[in-house]
């Protein structure tokens, strides 16, 4: 299974010219019972939709009990939208048996991860996502 999407937004601003695109790009992969989701760019409250359609689609499709990770060593910034949307697919990976970890977070998305506590609720792999096998 291979998704790739990719979501931009760009916004007016006041004086009639146009603020830089927005941009996230997310792509999965699946071998058995893991799955990878990448995530490039940035999760904010414009793009995080983007990013829980995805993760929402690989985690239905996942067999119970299924791993899934989040590469996140192409994610610049991480609002608190894109957080509740890490812990919303958390809770639904839990729900069915299975675990969803995190992968290689920049140092400053890790570090809102650790300001919020929430280094201590996700498992965190300091290297980015490798199916098994790869």
């Amino acid at each position: 299974m291979s998704e790739n999407a990719q979501h931009e937004a760009s916004f007016p601003t006041g004086s009639g010219g146009r603020v830089r695109a927005v941009e996230l790009n997310v792509s999965s992969r699946s071998h058995g019972d893991d799955a990878i989701v990448i995530a490039a760019g940035e999760i904010d409250l414009y793009t995080a939709p983007r990013l829980h359609t995805a993760l929402s689609a690989v985690i239905a499709k996942a067999t119970p009990k299924s791993r899934v990770t989040v590469d996140m060593s192409g994610v610049e910034f991480c609002d608190s939208t894109g957080m509740n949307v890490l812990l919303s697919c958390l809770r639904q990976v839990r729900e069915r048996g299975g675990e969803l970890e995190l992968a290689a977070p920049r140092p400053a998305v890790m570090k809102i991860l650790q300001v919020t506590g929430l280094d201590s609720v996700f498992t965190i792999d300091s290297q980015p996502a490798v199916l098994p096998g790869n």
